[in-house]
């Protein structure tokens, strides 16, 4: 039987310790030119397991969720992402932009992908990157709110 997790707000000297789980994750870092506007950990047996931040990133909203592999298939992802949503919701945003590592888990939620690449902004798109089209394959996913 696993512990249940909890998920809070995190404060602004957290978000290194959930960047370290995105890291991990293989999710992107570079917050060049990202606004982070909240973090949200979660923990579990008293150790951080996962995180969220909510981010503005050239006029977009967006964000970042990772769990800890050992704690992934619990329903984590699904209840930081429906608390991001909420958040971005209400911060008065018409739609949400990510870069999808993973694209079919994302479409589970209604994201569906940018066919041209015209249609997003040109820092958020990640095709200047130098893992981009070598190791990194990630599609650019728009969910409207």
């Amino acid at each position: 039987m696993s512990e249940t997790f909890k998920i809070r707000k995190a404060e602004p000297d957290e978000y290194p310790g959930i960047e370290k789980i995105f890291k991990v994750q293989g999710l992107e870092n570079n917050k060049s030119g990202v606004e982070i506007l909240k973090g949200y950990s979660v923990e579990a047996f008293d150790k951080l397991i996962g995180g969220a931040e909510v981010m503005v990133q050239d006029g977009e909203y967006t964000f970042s969720v990772a769990v800890d592999a050992n704690f992934k298939g619990q329903g984590i992802g699904t209840s930081l992402f429906q608390i991001v949503k909420k958040e971005i919701q209400g911060l008065g945003a018409k739609r949400i932009m990510i870069q999808a590592k993973v694209p079919a888990y994302w479409s589970k939620f209604g994201f569906l992908e940018v066919v041209d690449p015209n249609d997003v902004p040109k820092k958020f798109r990640c095709d200047d990157c130098s893992q981009y089209g070598k190791d990194c394959f990630p599609k650019i996913m728009v969910l409207d709110l």
